[in-house]
C-alpha cells in the first residue's frame, strides 16, 4: 500500500513536469520551422540573377518587397537615391502592399577591390531582409572600393550578383561624380542602381523572355538600343561619354518583357 499510494502522488505532486515537457515540445517545433524556413529563404537568395524576375514583379506569391541597403562607412547613398528607386520600382512591380525602404550603415573595410565571392560573403553576414511570408527581400550592398576585374580601359559601377542583389562600387561612383565634366552623384547613382536591378527583374532575356528580340548580340544580357536603361555602357564608366542627359529610361521592348512577365 505504501509503495502504491507513493506513485499515485508522483503523478499528482508534479504534473507542472508534464505540462512543462509539452510547451518545450511545442515551442522546438515551431522554431525549427522558423529556422526552416529561413534556411529556406537564404538559400532561395543565392540564385543567379534573372532567377526571381516573376516573383518580383508580380503578386502572385510576394504582395510586397522589403529593400535593404547597407552601405559602407563613409560611402552612403545621396539623399534622393533610395526614394528615386523605390519610386522607380512602384511603377514597375505589382506590390499590392507597397515597397519597405531599411538602410543601415556597416563597417569600412578599406579594401582596394572586390571580387565577387567577397561581395556575396559580406552579404551574408550582413543581410537580413529575405523571403518571409508573402514579403520578398532584396538587397543593395554600397562598397568602398572597386571591382577586381576592372581593367585600364573599362571599369565597372556596379553589377547584379545574385537573384535578389547586387552591389554599388561607392569608391568609383564617388570619384567619378560631382565633378566638373561628370554627372551629379545623385544622377549617376541612380541609373547604375536602376540598370542592375533591371537585370533582377530579368532584363535583357536573363528570366524575363523577350517579346521581341532586342538583346546586344556583342553584350549578352543587354538591350541593343544605345538609349536605353539597359544598354550595356550605364553600367561601366562608358557612361559618361552618354550621361549629358536625365536618368535614361526603359525602352519600349523592355517594358513590354516587364509587363509581359508579371509587371505593370
Amino acid at each position: 500500500m505504501h509503495f502504491n499510494t507513493g506513485k499515485k502522488q508522483s503523478h499528482i505532486k508534479y504534473p507542472w513536469i508534464f505540462i512543462l515537457g509539452l510547451l518545450l515540445i511545442s515551442t522546438s517545433c515551431f522554431k525549427d520551422n522558423e529556422v526552416d524556413e529561413r534556411v529556406h529563404s537564404i538559400k532561395a537568395a543565392k540564385r543567379a540573377p534573372g532567377i526571381s524576375a516573376h516573383e518580383i514583379l508580380s503578386s502572385d506569391t510576394y504582395k510586397s518587397i522589403k529593400l535593404e541597403i547597407h552601405h559602407m562607412e563613409g560611402y552612403p547613398l545621396s539623399p534622393s537615391t533610395a526614394s528615386t528607386l523605390i519610386n522607380w520600382l512602384e511603377g514597375l512591380v505589382n506590390k499590392p502592399s507597397g515597397i519597405q525602404l531599411v538602410t543601415k550603415a556597416i563597417p569600412a573595410l578599406g579594401k582596394e577591390k572586390y571580387s565577387v565571392q567577397e561581395v556575396r560573403d559580406i552579404e551574408d553576414e550582413n543581410r537580413t531582409a529575405y523571403n518571409t511570408g508573402d514579403e520578398l527581400g532584396m538587397y543593395i550592398l554600397v562598397v568602398d572600393g572597386y571591382f577586381e576585374k576592372d581593367t585600364e580601359t573599362e571599369a565597372s559601377l556596379g553589377f547584379a550578383h545574385r537573384n535578389t542583389s547586387l552591389v554599388l562600387l561607392g569608391k568609383r561612383v564617388d570619384e567619378n561624380s560631382n565633378r566638373f565634366g561628370k554627372p551629379d552623384k545623385d544622377r549617376l547613382e541612380a541609373t547604375v542602381l536602376e540598370h542592375e536591378l533591371g537585370h533582377l527583374l530579368g532584363l535583357v532575356n536573363l528570366g524575363t523572355e523577350m517579346t521581341q528580340g532586342h538583346e546586344d548580340n556583342e553584350n549578352t544580357g543587354h538591350c541593343d538600343n544605345e538609349d536605353c536603361l539597359m544598354y550595356w555602357a550605364v553600367e561601366t564608366n562608358n557612361i559618361f561619354n552618354t550621361l549629358n542627359q536625365p536618368v535614361p529610361t526603359l525602352d519600349e521592348n523592355c517594358r513590354n518583357d516587364l509587363k509581359a512577365n508579371g509587371g505593370k
